[in-house]
């Protein structure tokens, strides 16, 4: 593992024991064994960081979303596959959820980064007009399939890892045809 990348880890992991607001440079740089002046070699500051730590997770997250899909030439089953290892992502890696959920509300967030982190969901932006061009997803602004399969995946791991509910396959079945309802064509029960 690179320099960067151990300090993006450490930041990963001091945001999940102590929260986005209280993790000074010094902090991260002995949680990942560096000096602080390291941090500086990599990153024009905090906020960079933290920036490049949220850019990093979504970079992530788009290409773990594909594994296991090629080769899948059912619709149906491809778009099942897709939405669990969006699920699965978030409930393998609690810390970068946990990461993910308080930057993505916090003062960092703003459009320029949003709009940023919407680049580095290329892949899965690009499957998602392409199954709307196909017929296959309703023809629905962008913003919504945000609303109607990222959040509800966010609040489902959430509560998965925060022990709120107990997701096992059937659990996972009902929520991933309840945003099938919401965004194909097809009627699914």
């Amino acid at each position: 593992m690179n320099t960067k990348d151990k300090l993006i880890n450490a930041t990963i992991d001091l945001v999940y024991q102590y929260g986005l607001t209280h993790i000074p440079t010094s902090k991260i740089a002995k949680k990942a064994q560096y000096s602080e002046a390291t941090i500086y070699k990599y990153f024009d500051s905090k906020v960079d960081l933290l920036i490049e730590v949220y850019l990093k997770i979504k970079s992530d997250l788009d290409k773990a979303i594909f594994v296991g899909t090629d080769g899948i030439d059912n619709e149906l089953n491809k778009v099942k596959k897709v939405w669990f290892n969006y699920l699965d992502y978030f409930l393998n890696y609690p810390k970068r959820l946990k990461y993910y959920l308080q930057f993505t509300n916090s003062t960092y967030m703003n459009n320029v980064i949003f709009e940023m982190g919407k680049a580095r969901f290329e892949s899965l932006t690009a499957y998602m007009v392409e199954n709307i061009k196909k017929g296959f997803f309703r023809d629905m602004p962008l913003a919504f399939y945000y609303a109607f399969v990222h959040i509800p995946i966010l609040e489902i791991a959430r509560a998965a890892i925060d022990g709120e509910v107990v997701l096992n396959d059937e659990l996972k079945e009902q929520a991933f045809l309840s945003t099938l309802r919401v965004i194909s064509k097809n009627n699914y029960s």
